[in-house]
């Protein structure tokens, strides 16, 4: 892939307010880890990233407005693919990667319009310049949370296409809200049930680190 698209993954890994470790850099680019390690020190040398030994690589603020264009465009792209081609939502986000080689000024401007723009993605994350760019902390991951009788509310899912693969196989939405039953001392695996259909789930950890959450109120419960 060519550097904007790989910004892009350092984007949707946390990368603009946070340090990316390599490991999760090359599952998500399907690449070895020395791969990444070639590709990040070429970005550094651009002044595109910051590299530092042993915590990761993070988005320099050259970076960071490098590839905020094509982010808008890729959640602008599946956005239209999911609402207006009823494409289904395990398949936008690769689609929508296809798509998009590189930013087009006038593609971003007539989507905008076209869907009067929107400030979110169909998985929930924020579409840049529509909205500002949120700094989200590792304890809003499903994965931190500890099981206990707290209600959580699916706030947003990791641009991922293996993760969405996995949702178009079970019935876990954005919106959902969701109690953690029991965590598995061995893998940290999760049973959760979702209050929205009434079934009972087990989730592995490697999908529960790529979802957010929020604790549901009072009122929320009510609702």
């Amino acid at each position: 892939m060519n550097d904007l698209n790989f910004l892009r993954l350092i984007f949707e890994l946390g990368g603009s307010f946070q340090n990316v470790n390599n490991i999760d850099l090359a599952v998500k680019a399907n690449v070895s880890k020395a791969s990444i390690s070639d590709r990040t020190q070429h970005l550094a040398k651009l002044g595109l990233v910051k590299y530092t030994k042993y915590y990761g690589t993070k988005l320099t603020k050259k970076g960071l407005n490098a590839v905020i264009p094509l982010i808008q465009q890729h959640s602008l792209l599946e956005i239209w693919l999911f609402e207006k081609l009823d494409i289904p939502l395990s398949q936008v986000y690769e689609k929508a990667t296809q798509l998009c080689e590189r930013p087009d000024p006038l593609v971003i401007e007539r989507l905008n319009i076209y869907l009067d723009y929107p400030k979110t993605c169909p998985h929930g994350n924020i579409i840049p310049i529509n909205c500002p760019i949120p700094e989200f902390s590792e304890e809003t991951l499903l994965s931190k949370q500890s099981n206990s009788d707290k209600t959580w509310k699916i706030i947003n899912f990791s641009e991922d296409n293996y993760l969405f693969q996995i949702l178009g196989n079970i019935d876990i939405k954005l919106g959902d809200q969701i109690q953690i039953l029991n965590i598995n001392d061995y893998d940290h695996s999760m049973v959760v049930l979702n209050l929205r259909n009434n079934i009972k789930q087990i989730l592995p950890k490697n999908i529960t680190k790529m979802i957010r959450v929020d604790k549901v109120t009072a009122m929320e419960k009510s609702v």
